[in-house]
């Protein structure tokens, strides 16, 4: 900084003594210094949103909580008042990345930083902590694991002028990414007792909140939470269907020049992504765990360096990066939890810019989302809350409300306008159609195949085209070949609303999973007809572009206007019918056997047994209520 800004700011520290927690908070600070310090030295001409409450808290010596989104600015509400305060400021962050980024940001504005953490030589810390104690330096950036191991001890004899605790979701076991390390931050009050703490994160619901607020143990603290609202992203949202990499690759080459970020949830994903967008002419980077450390720093260092750049990645990375200008963020496979994608799809746009989010999802990806909260170290509550909050996000990816209200809903904010922007607010409004009993038809099948075989073989079942002697065994069961009146893509549609109702789960190896019927009790409402699986787009209008035709298509399009009539009451009655036993109406008739006896139109037991799909025992059960049906109906 200049040698007036410093005289400015020494001259500010020489006020800012470190006064007892809240003790300075009786007066108004005089916040003219912090706003030319913001114009020197950031080149900003004034504060966003809350910063300059929050700022103002943090000068009084107050204890701070705030939650600002991704690219909310949180970062200078701590170092402001932590530098124009008396002592040095320590901000406790949970990557090297993000250390090393933050700090090579405040060097290059002249502020003076350092970071203490693994990859930093033993003299290089001796000589940090030396020069912080001769108040040479500005800010000190240090891990939890770092505080964890006893530098907590030697930062205690320092002077610090404030305590920052970043990402500070990771405090909670409630939050997305909980770190066994953070919940030792607490012992930070007793090392300091006198310095005030201020914990910022993007993403933290009202139970995070409130765990962080015990957890870090903060004295009456000012809490500051702004709109959870990213104006300038644009969200959309689409269940995976066909080739994922095809799909990538048609979204990408559109946004070639672009700097974005794609998600994905293995390191196999990640690698074999970035190879195949690579072929395709899109430039892109791999970027996981499982590589070389000199490869992660070198794909980091390109891709925020060189325009254009795609990084695919597992959520190791973004945390540390503050890129301005990435324009796209894509979930090629699903985030755990709704926390989790929107502080992932904030890393786009921090230049305020438009910018966009896409997520790509499907029953798999819930299946995963499920195995880590089973698999986790976790105790079962809150193994529990995790895999609510895997439901919770695959309801907004597949719900039809605006997306940016829904997110806003969830972090606590009242009645939010839709954005008009997102893929649900801009789409025309759609009908949505009902295939409940195609879903009874396929949880049906799923139960009489003993519930031991995965998707493709029950939905070969429903279509009746057996493969092998296994398919044959299974072939006599009453659901074989029930289903020829949709496709197999509009049937694994079918499924995927099934998963995603937890109507049907899936069990087994992952390479291998087997349907099954979590809850019976769930099960029994679809059959009641108590429950409504719908889809957005029209089956028949699938089924039309692929130029299927059915026998029960035809035979529906030949019923005259009367016949049609005869049909639907037919139909009223099975439904109640199926309602009242608790079975799914085909149990009772299939459609092409109601279309039958619409034009038929059979007046004795013996008409209605020429009828396909009607034997004895259908005629004993449902044959006077069938005929007086027919006779009454005009």
């Amino acid at each position: 900084m200049s040698e007036n800004m410093a005289e400015l700011v020494h001259n500010q520290k020489e006020k800012q003594t470190a006064l007892p927690i809240g003790q300075a908070a009786k007066s108004a600070p005089d916040l003219s210094v912090a706003r030319t310090f913001l114009k020197q030295t950031y080149g900003y001409n004034s504060f966003r949103g809350l910063q300059e409450d929050i700022i103002a808290d943090a000068l009084c010596g107050k204890d701070v909580l705030a939650i600002l989104p991704t690219g909310g600015g949180k970062s200078l509400c701590y170092q402001i008042p932590a530098i124009l305060r008396a002592g040095v400021g320590l901000v406790v962050s949970p990557l090297i990345a993000l250390m090393a980024d933050q700090v090579d940001a405040l060097k290059a504005v002249g502020i003076r930083a350092e970071r203490l953490d693994s990859s930093i030589s033993y003299d290089a810390k001796r000589e940090a902590l030396k020069a912080a104690a001769n108040g040479k330096i500005d800010l000190l950036y240090v891990s939890p694991e770092a505080l964890a191991t006893g530098l907590g001890n030697a930062l205690a004899t320092l002077p610090l002028s404030l305590i920052a605790i970043d990402e500070a979701h990771c405090v909670s076991q409630w939050g997305h990414d909980f770190r066994p390390d953070y919940r030792t931050l607490n012992r930070l009050k007793v090392l300091f007792p006198n310095v005030p703490r201020m914990a910022v994160t993007a993403t933290a619901d009202g139970r995070t909140q409130k765990d962080i607020l015990a957890q870090l143990d903060l004295k009456a603290p000012a809490i500051h939470i702004a709109s959870f609202d990213r104006p300038n992203l644009t969200l959309s949202a689409e269940a995976k269907s066909g080739n994922k990499i095809d799909r990538l690759v048609s979204l990408l080459k559109p946004r070639i020049g672009q700097s974005g970020i794609v998600y994905a949830a293995t390191r196999k994903g990640v690698e074999s992504l970035a190879e195949a967008l690579t072929r395709n002419g899109i430039p892109a980077l791999a970027y996981h765990a499982g590589l070389p450390a000199e490869t992660r720093a070198e794909n980091q260092h390109r891709f925020l360096l060189e325009d254009g750049l795609t990084m695919c990645a597992t959520i190791a990375f973004g945390m540390g990066v503050d890129k301005p200008d990435v324009r796209y963020v894509i979930h090629a496979d699903s985030p755990k939890s709704i926390e989790a994608y929107w502080q992932e799809v904030g890393r786009a746009g921090r230049d305020g810019e438009p910018a966009e989010g896409i997520a790509l999802y499907g029953p798999s990806d819930l299946r995963r989302a499920f195995m880590w909260a089973r698999d986790g170290d976790a105790d079962d509550v809150i193994k529990q809350t995790q895999v609510t909050k895997a439901r919770q996000l695959f309801a907004f990816l597949k719900g039809s409300d605006c997306r940016r209200a829904a997110i806003r809903s969830y972090f606590g904010e009242i009645d939010p306008d839709p954005c008009g922007e997102c893929d649900n607010c801009t789409s025309n409004p759609s009908e949505t159609f009902d295939v409940t009993r195609y879903a009874q038809m396929a949880v049906s099948a799923v139960l009489r195949c003993g519930q031991k075989i995965g998707r493709t073989r029950v939905v070969i079942h429903l279509l009746g085209q057996a493969k092998d002697d296994f398919d044959r065994d299974l072939s006599r069961h009453s659901t074989y070949g029930i289903g020829t009146d949709l496709g197999k893509n509009v049937w694994s549609m079918i499924f995927d609303e099934l998963l995603f109702e937890n109507i049907l789960a899936e069990g087994g190896e992952p390479t291998r999973p087997y349907l099954y019927v979590p809850d019976h009790s769930a099960a029994k409402r679809l059959f009641n007809n108590e429950y409504t699986i719908s889809l957005n787009s029209d089956p028949t209008a699938r089924r039309t572009r692929k130029s299927r035709t059915t026998s029960a298509k035809v035979a529906f399009s030949d019923l005259s206007e009367c016949d049609q009539l005869i049909f639907e009451a037919l139909r009223d009655w099975r439904a109640e019918t199926a309602r009242q036993i608790g079975k799914p109406p085909y149990v009772i008739f299939h459609d092409r056997t109601l279309a039958a006896l619409a034009q038929a139109c059979p007046s004795n037991p013996d008409d209605l047994r020429q009828i396909s799909g009607i034997g004895d025992k259908k005629v004993k059960r449902y044959g006077a209520a069938v005929l007086d049906i027919i006779k009454h109906t005009d």
